[in-house]
């Protein structure tokens, strides 16, 4: 058995509204609740009715459903305004599904989802997904973008969405999101059991509140990839080209090493930094039998954002 982890929240979202005079939520801090579905498999053929799941279709007809909130609800943080809304990766809770059988595990990107809630009731939503599984040693990638709507239905699954309702915030949205692209051995395998060229359905079931007048702050997020290993004598590329977080915010970056695990200091006999225009690079000397590189990015708070920090460590033999 294996679960998904938090990560997998960034694909599990939905959202609405309380309504105002127009219809249309109050600007201000956001909160969703996709109700529990206790009696609901994590994994099976069968869905459960008004359980949010995600379907996925098995070749030859129907399809495997996934029930999002079978171990617990899912919550998320964001924000509303003008009837737009966000909700960050970084601000989502998910329990998670347990799938029975087979060691596998599963890697969810977070990604911010977005959408809105028209002065009828009618909820949108985007929600970009990247999964990578794993099995026996191979892994598949499956990377996509769903589309949703109240006023949608699945037609893998069945489950039809429902406008907001103004006294209570309960919603639903479905939708057949594209067929998504793929890569991986594992991917070939799974193509006698799936066909996605069918697309990827989508249901989920829950409610919204929104606190007129807080103000919502979101964490601020960078495209970033990092190297997974530093080599021991020779040049690695740390970061690729000048950074921008989602605020507009430059991304400043600082790198330190050393023996000890702190990787306090910067010994020049063991390494130095070169790069140019936002470019980091590390070009260690091999003298160091075991080296600890420690790299921080950083970026200030500004209005409506958090300030973005993140910190990667490496130990280099």
């Amino acid at each position: 058995m294996f679960r998904v982890g938090v990560a997998t929240a960034g694909l599990l979202v939905a959202a609405v509204g309380l309504a105002v005079a127009d219809g249309v939520p109050p600007d201000g801090a956001a909160s969703i609740v996709l109700a529990p579905c206790p009696g609901a498999p994590g994994f099976g053929e069968v869905v459960t009715p008004g359980c949010s799941y995600i379907a996925i279709p098995k070749a030859g007809g129907g399809a495997f459903f996934a029930h999002l909130t079978s171990t617990g609800e899912i919550t998320m943080n964001g924000t509303m305004t003008s009837g737009t809304f966000i909700f960050p990766g970084a601000k989502q809770t998910w329990p998670g599904i347990a799938v029975p059988g087979g060691n596998v595990t599963v890697e969810i990107a977070k990604t911010d989802v977005s959408g809105t809630v028209a002065a009828d009731g009618r909820v949108t939503m985007t929600i970009p997904y990247n999964t990578t599984i794993s099995a026996f040693g191979l892994k598949c990638t499956v990377k996509g973008s769903a589309a949703l709507s109240s006023t949608s239905t699945d037609v893998n699954g069945g489950g039809t969405g429902k406008n907001l309702d103004p006294s209570s915030g309960a919603f639903a949205v479905a939708g057949t999101s594209a067929p998504p692209t793929t890569s991986g051995a594992l991917c070939a395998l799974a193509a006698d059991t799936l066909d996605l060229s069918r697309g990827i359905g989508w249901y989920f079931d829950g409610t919204l509140t929104t606190v007129p007048g807080v103000p919502s702050v979101l964490p601020q997020s960078a495209d970033l990839t990092l190297p997974s290993r530093i080599k021991r004598k020779g040049r690695t590329v740390l970061v690729r080209g000048p950074l921008v977080t989602n605020a507009g915010q430059p991304v400043s970056a600082r790198v330190t090493w050393g023996k000890k695990k702190s990787a306090k200091g910067s010994k020049k006999s063991f390494a130095r930094l070169s790069g140019k225009g936002g470019r980091v690079v590390l070009r260690t000397t091999g003298k160091a039998k075991r080296l600890h590189v420690r790299l921080t990015l950083q970026a200030p708070a500004t209005p409506g954002y958090e300030a973005y920090r993140v910190t990667r460590a490496w130990k280099v033999r």
